[in-house]
């Protein structure tokens, strides 16, 4: 199976937006000057980088809370001052013309919004036109772009790895609907409390206003989860990339057996399927690594208790690396669920104190934007 790529499945909806994302992407970045490779050396150091996104997530913020009261504003200034000059049906006909028109304003601008940011992220490290031979949806830029646009991780056909439940691909019009709903829904609950607890009319009326504020924090809180998610991915891609170019180089592969090899995969594979996603720089590290050595389809290479066993035929060298990079697979994506949790308790073994502090500690430093760290614990922690 040597130099095999994942097959991808894209929904229509995910390629259209993709398309216009990328191109918009292109578009601002034209003037940008690429490097035919970038090494984590030439990087700025943790502090500018740490500096900078947070500044970053902070305007996105800010941008995002303004959009979210500004496009609520005409809605709420209609249903105050015009309920009474239509009749219901009407009424509610041009509220919901009304809401919905600025609905679209409101997500095309968040959209926007989060282009911006992911690609003001990006520039802070730079662009490479070397990919390492990776399929063009594992390209920075386009992993960037899904970032921005809240697309699902791409759904693959790979080494036979299946994830535990189907990952339905987002509508990203009834995504929007059903966020619209949630901030009403919000709006609604909190003005029926307040309803009850101050009775008299007048104060009910301005109770309408309470619109304002909510959707302007929801749009917050999905633009602070797209920054966040963007810079997890961003500093997370340069860190497997670090990893490929500069611990498991060629030229170190070729020192391990077939067996190590095969343990590898099995840790990078059982962990996609336990974190539920296809996280692309996991992808980046899989096919690396199976490019780099010729391995059949139907060895299972996502079970975990198959893992276990391999783990249990393997030396203490071969333990330490398998759990390390299990370790490292765990916190692409900024977070551990149950599961993850539960498996890297068994991996880990009895030295799962070591390693899930390795884990925790990795995960905080790709959190905090301290890439040059993270890859010196990795360098560390693979290289001992």
């Amino acid at each position: 199976m040597k130099d095999s790529i994942p097959v991808i499945k894209k929904s229509k909806i995910d390629t259209v937006l993709e398309k216009l994302g990328s191109k918009y992407f292109n578009y601002i970045s034209k003037k940008v000057n690429y490097s035919d490779d970038i090494k984590i050396q030439n990087i700025p150091s943790d502090k500018i980088l740490q500096v900078v996104s947070n500044n970053i997530a902070i305007y996105t913020i800010i941008i995002a809370f303004l959009v979210g009261a500004l496009t609520t504003v005409p809605s709420v200034i209609f249903e105050i001052y015009y309920k009474n000059s239509f009749t219901t049906l009407h009424f509610y006909i041009l509220l919901g013309l009304i809401t919905l028109l600025l609905l679209i304003i409101e997500v095309s601008i968040l959209y926007w919004l989060g282009m911006r940011s992911s690609y003001t992220l990006t520039e802070l490290i730079g662009y490479e036109k070397n990919n390492n031979n990776l399929p063009p949806e594992y390209d920075i830029k386009n992993i960037m772009v899904r970032s921005a646009l809240e697309l699902d991780d791409l759904n693959i056909d790979y080494l036979g790895i299946n994830l535990d439940r189907h990952i339905s691909k987002k509508w990203v019009v009834f995504s929007s609907l059903l966020y619209k709903a949630k901030v009403v829904l919000s709006s609604a609950i909190t003005k029926a409390i307040l309803s009850k607890l101050f009775a008299r009319e007048s104060l009910r009326v301005s109770f309408i206003w309470v619109s304002i504020p909510i959707t302007a924090i929801w749009d917050a809180i999905v633009m602070y989860r797209v920054v966040k998610d963007a810079k997890i991915r961003l500093f997370g891609y340069h860190l497997s990339k670090y990893i490929i170019d500069e611990i498991l180089s060629d030229k170190a592969l070729d020192r391990y057996s077939p067996h190590t090899i095969e343990g590898m995969i099995r840790a990078v594979s059982t962990i996609i399927v336990l974190a539920k996603n296809y996280h692309p720089n996991n992808i980046i590290l899989l096919i690396r690594l199976t490019n780099h050595f010729d391995i059949k389809e139907a060895k299972e290479y996502d079970d975990l208790e198959l893992f276990l066993e391999h783990l249990k035929n393997s030396s203490q060298k071969e333990k330490h690396i398998f759990r390390t990079l299990a370790g490292v697979s765990a916190v692409f994506d900024g977070k551990l669920n149950k599961e993850e949790k539960k498996a890297l308790i068994k991996i880990f073994g009895d030295e799962k104190d070591r390693y899930m502090s390795f884990t925790n500690e990795l995960k905080s430093l790709l959190l905090d934007s301290k890439l040059h760290r993270s890859a010196y614990l990795c360098y560390s922690y693979l290289k001992s």
